[in-house]
């Protein structure tokens, strides 16, 4: 089977359309017609285990990654907040081996790409509500709520032409601070199931997907750790009771949608 990095590598996205990719946890990849790749919240090693050993066995990584660090070819790197699974510390100074890659974190992301030795030229802030124009796509900051656990922590809404896809982030359900992103219309909505740790959990995911009037959704933050739960059975059942005119989406790591809108 082609690897996942030449299967990015050669996937031709035609206009009016973005690939899409999960790598696993709240990973995805995306491809824009104009060949720009962006990763979001990349999990690439093993970190989260090494950073944590007082969880043993609860924070090892029991899906394998789809792609070494490496192996990644990206024009921006985006990190919705510190966490160590968005944020993959050991995967950085590798990734930044790479001189195309751009990296975009939310505000408590400057220190560790200070840290990583990522020169401030390579990197940028993104602040909620704050929109970043690049070259036929762009990133705004979306309100996200991981309470104590990452107070800067955001959502992305990426949008390439007329298409909007919302990285939902690491958040609680708040509908109350997305009316804003629900007045858009979201095109692919992408929301963590796990339910632990402040997250939503498969029914919230559900009725944010009918909120946000997605018109896909693929669940993420699933099934990486022992210890993060999520139970995308109940999230599809969900979508059937609250979100029945949306269409759910289960991926498998490594694997690649095309979504023409």
């Amino acid at each position: 089977m082609e690897d996942l990095a030449s299967r990015i590598r050669g996937t031709r996205v035609e206009p009016g359309s973005v690939a899409i990719f999960w790598l696993g946890q709240a990973g995805f990849v995306f491809k824009t017609p104009g060949e720009k790749v962006i990763y979001v919240d990349p999990y690439l090693t093993d970190y989260v285990q090494r950073a944590l050993p007082e969880y043993g066995l609860g924070f090892k990584r029991i899906m394998a990654t789809p792609i070494a660090a490496e192996e990644v070819e990206a024009d921006y790197v985006v990190s919705t907040h510190s966490h160590q699974d968005h944020f993959d510390a050991e995967a950085v100074p590798i990734l930044l081996q790479k001189p195309r890659t751009h990296f975009v974190g939310a505000p408590d992301c400057r220190e560790l790409y200070q840290k990583a030795g990522v020169p401030e030229g390579r990197y940028t802030i993104l602040q909620k509500g704050m929109t970043l124009t690049y070259e036929g796509f762009s990133l705004m900051g979306v309100d996200a709520d991981h309470g104590e656990l990452a107070p800067d922590a955001l959502g992305v809404l990426l949008t390439i032409g007329d298409i909007k896809i919302w990285q939902v982030g690491d958040t609680a359900y708040r509908p109350d601070l997305w009316q804003d992103v629900f007045s858009l219309g979201v095109d692919v909505l992408l929301p963590p199931i796990n339910g632990a740790y402040g997250n939503l959990n498969g029914v919230e995911a559900a009725k944010l997907a009918h909120e946000a009037h997605a018109r896909v959704v693929i669940p993420c933050h699933f099934w990486m750790f022992a210890l993060h739960y999520g139970n995308p059975a109940e999230f599809l059942q969900a979508c059937q009771e609250f979100a029945p005119e949306v269409q759910p989406l289960l991926m498998t790591q490594g694997e690649g949608f095309i979504y023409h809108r």
